[in-house]
């Protein structure tokens, strides 16, 4: 009794559809992710879309060229006033004048 017990079951499990759709490979296949972290999984923060990451167009682009000098004025300008400041007297109030002035230049031209 007991090895026809067995043998039943082993019939059942071997002509199970369960166990032959288990083994059988899943249609996607093809596509394996592989076990464990990703570079694209460890990045945080803000990620870009494909249409923010294309090329600026021109105007933008010469929108954005004369930062640089401007923000060198906003800098020498600002330099300029303090050590105007620290020099003192007629010199150094008429350096600080030029670089405040120098400094408001570039100031205006960054904001336009």
């Amino acid at each position: 009794m007991k090895s026809k017990t067995i043998f039943l079951v082993a019939a059942l499990a071997i002509a199970s559809p369960a166990t032959g759709a288990a083994q059988a490979p899943p249609a996607s296949a093809a596509v394996r992710q592989s076990a464990g972290p990703t570079v694209a999984a460890a990045t945080v923060g803000v990620r870009p879309t494909a249409s923010a990451a294309a090329v600026p167009s021109a105007a933008a682009r010469e929108r954005r060229l004369g930062a640089g000098q401007n923000v060198a004025l906003m800098v020498v300008g600002g330099a300029a006033l303090v050590i105007g400041a620290v020099i003192g007297g007629g010199a150094g109030l008429v350096l600080a004048v030029g670089g405040a002035i120098i400094g408001l230049y570039g100031l205006y031209n960054f904001v336009q």
